[in-house]
């Protein structure tokens, strides 16, 4: 009899995995789900269970399969509206009656079983599995703990509620058993299942699981609902709906049933249809194969059997002609041998022999029947087509070895690429930052061996790039140009910048003369000094009183505003070696970096210039300051290499310090400045011709780069007034962050 599908206004779409474990004593999963195939079960809808057995026997595991099957049985078979009930809740409550012997058993089980009719859903469970829903909210991703509070335990059912809700378009619901959150937190589930389409994240949550190689197994489910005409959907990006409050409706079967209980039940049949056209009934440990069984096995089965003898023949043959050829090739080289050496005097010998066994091999042939002298031809076409045969197959399989390589690489970068936009929604933007690092290293080793390859390549880099970019915050300012120092003084050679008062100082240590610029008005006085000095760096303190300049060979120098003249100032140091960089005065100390001996060393103020003084690293083992080009004091010490490395030292001794979420990374930097009343740490780099701005913990903030500049050397900053001074190619420029 033909039976017409009833109406249905959704149908769900269910995806499954499943994971064997090491230990099947253990840990033994169950994973059971039914679709319906006629009029009368699209009625009751879907239902899908999922059980694990740990620590069971044989005997808990087959009441566990007999279990599930008993409640899928009564859930189709049931009549609707039992005694004012559903069948599925009439159903559990048989089940409870029947099956309380489970709770006793050896080993401990953990069950959920549940049914989605059109977009309802109606659960119950045992034990402690996992069912969630994920659903979109305005800019984020939330989730829903099902079972969170559902039932108390119960010590005399195995089922002891009902729990009804109802699915809302874009809605991913997630079922799975115990131990997969061990390897998988519920956030990380939710990021991959929200970010790929259904079957993707199916895929990539197994191949987690399979590379962890645990002894326990993994099974689950992951479902959502769509319109029945409507074509599959794609993971929903901003879903507004979310699950209407799947715990709506909660009802307990533990009362007493009645002695009617199933006395409306359908009569038994021999073989349901419902039966043909679902799914395997439990999928386990132990999978049952598929295929039609006939007669010594399966259809595939045989034809790899034959193919697997006449493969072990055909060896055997062909070893037994190499071993023959070996021979005759060694037998051969032996007598050219003597032929060529007369070893012996065995040359007229070996050509009797030659000249025999040509005779014996025409003989030989002369005296087979044309049959067989035919067959020896095929024997020897045969050999010689299975040799050239397999030398095909390995180069076949070598290319598509790096064709499966070549697609799981281009897979793992779309993975990371989709991973790290799901990090961005989280606002984890040096999350996202990293993952997309990792795509672009990625991109770079992928082979470009043809046009189709090249255009992968191409496509990738642009997508990452594109990605890059944005996480990159680089902000383009308008520079206005205060000075030219070139136009004032021909051949000025400045590289550094300083600060006294409101008057910017540009020097360098190729320029002996140095130049005053007005920050306001932009004016330039133009001042001599001892061409020996070279100047090669320079600070102001806080106090604005003087400047401190540093030459070669450990001279220090001092200019006073009162004279307006740079002087040698006196100072000594600890050691003979020392060799000095990076002045910075804080609290009326001089502070400079000896590279020499990779230490900090602190002055005091005398009469005639500073103290001899003491070194500020209480412990400098590992510490490397050989290369430092500029320090900064806010109370602790940041030093900066010339490698692009910042150390941070705290009380006299080296803190964990590390730069995150900049991109390109510092090449060259030559200048770096903050202070205890400054929030953030400002460096001048060349290279990429920027300013960087980081916060104190070394996170990336933002960078500015200007068009006209070519390569800043020297800054200011004037964190108050929000504005930064640029030294570049003989320029002073400002801009506002």
């Amino acid at each position: 009899m033909h039976h017409e599908r009833a109406p249905m206004p959704h149908v769900a779409r269910i995806q499954e995995f499943f994971i064997e474990g090491k230990n099947q004593k253990q840990s033994h999963v169950l994973l059971h789900i039914t679709e319906p195939t006629n009029a009368e079960e699209w009625k009751r809808g879907y239902f899908f269970a999922i059980a694990e057995i740990e620590e069971g026997d044989v005997e808990m595991i087959g009441h566990a399969q007999r279990l599930i099957d008993d409640i899928e049985s009564g859930y189709y078979e049931t009549e609707l509206g039992t005694g004012g009930k559903g069948p599925f809740e009439t159903t559990l409550e048989f089940i409870n009656r029947r099956s309380s012997h489970l709770l006793h058993q050896t080993g401990s089980l953990s069950c959920l079983v549940g049914v989605i009719h059109d977009a309802s859903i109606s659960l119950s469970y045992y034990g402690s599995p996992h069912a969630y829903v994920f659903f979109s909210q305005k800019d984020s991703i939330e989730h829903i703990n099902i079972l969170d509070g559902g039932q108390e335990e119960d010590d005399t059912h195995l089922f002891s509620a009902v729990i009804e809700g109802t699915i809302n378009p874009g809605d991913r619901m997630f079922f799975g058993t115990p131990h997969i959150t061990d390897e998988l937190s519920i956030d990380r589930i939710k990021e991959i299942v929200m970010s790929r389409p259904l079957e993707k994240a199916v895929e990539h949550i197994e191949h987690v699981l399979k590379d962890a190689r645990k002894d326990e197994s993994f099974g689950g489910i992951f479902c959502n609902v769509v319109e029945q005409s409507a074509d599959l959907p794609t993971p929903p990006s901003n879903s507004a709906a979310s699950l209407q409050h799947l715990i709506d409706k909660q009802r307990e079967t533990t009362e007493t049933l009645s002695p009617s209980l199933f006395g409306g039940k359908k009569k038994a049949k021999a073989e349901p249809t419902r039966q043909q056209k679902r799914r395997n009934a439990i999928e386990t440990n132990h999978r049952r194969r598929t295929g039609e069984e006939i007669i010594g096995g399966t259809i595939p089965q045989m034809i790899l059997v034959g193919m697997g003898r006449a493969l072990v023949f055909i060896g055997l043959t062909l070893w037994k002609v190499t071993k023959w050829g070996a021979i005759g090739v060694s037998r051969i080289f032996v007598t050219i041998f003597i032929l060529l050496t007369n070893k012996n005097n065995g040359r007229a010998h070996a050509l009797r022999s030659l000249k025999e066994t040509w005779l014996n091999i025409q003989s030989s042939i002369s005296r087979l029947s044309l049959v067989s002298k035919i067959l020896f031809l095929g024997v020897i076409v045969l050999s010689v087509t299975f040799a050239g045969s397999l030398t095909y197959i390995r180069i076949q399989e070598h290319y598509r070895q790096k064709e499966i390589a070549y697609e799981q690489q281009v897979q793992a970068i779309e993975d990371k690429k989709a991973a790290a936009e799901a990090r961005k929604i989280y606002n984890d933007d040096t999350g996202a930052f990293n993952l997309l690092k990792e795509a672009e290293s990625l991109v770079t080793t992928l082979p470009q061996e043809n046009d189709e390859q090249i255009k992968t390549y191409e496509e990738l880099k642009s997508v990452v790039d594109t990605a890059l970019l944005d996480l990159r915050d680089i902000t383009v300012v308008y520079a206005n140009m205060i000075a030219d120092l070139g136009a004032k003084a021909e051949g000025a050679q400045a590289s550094r910048l300083i600060r006294i008062n409101d008057t910017l100082v540009a020097f360098g240590p190729d320029d002996n003369r140095y130049y005053f610029v007005d920050k306001d008005t932009g004016s330039i006085e133009v001042q001599s000094h001892d061409s020996l000095m070279k100047l090669t760096s320079g600070n102001t303190p806080k106090e604005n009183d003087m400047m401190v300049f540093f030459g070669k060979e450990n001279t220090v120098y001092t200019y006073s505003p009162e004279t307006k003249a740079i002087s040698r100032t006196d100072i000594s140091f600890p050691s003979e070696s020392t060799r000095i960089a990076a002045p910075f005065i804080y609290n009326l100390r001089l502070y400079l970096v000896d590279q020499a001996n990779n230490q900090i060393l602190r002055h005091s103020k005398t009469q005639l210039g500073y103290d001899k003084g003491t070194p500020w690293l209480t412990n400098n083992d590992g510490v490397d300051l050989a290369e430092t080009v500029s320090i900064a004091i806010d109370g602790d010490i940041f030093a900066l290499k010339k490698s692009g490395d910042i150390l941070k030292f705290s009380a006299g001794t080296p803190e964990t310090f590390s730069i995150s979420g900049l991109d390109p990374a510092l090449e060259n930097p030559t200048d770096l400045y903050t202070y205890n009343d400054v929030e953030s740490i400002y460096i001048v780099e060349p290279t990429n011709k920027r300013i960087v701005k980081l916060n104190k913990q070394g996170t990336f903030q933002s960078q500015y780069t200007s068009d006209n500049w070519v390569g800043p050397t020297g800054m200011v900053v004037d964190a108050t007034k929000k504005t930064i001074y640029v030294l570049d190619d003989n320029k002073v420029y400002s801009f506002v962050m």
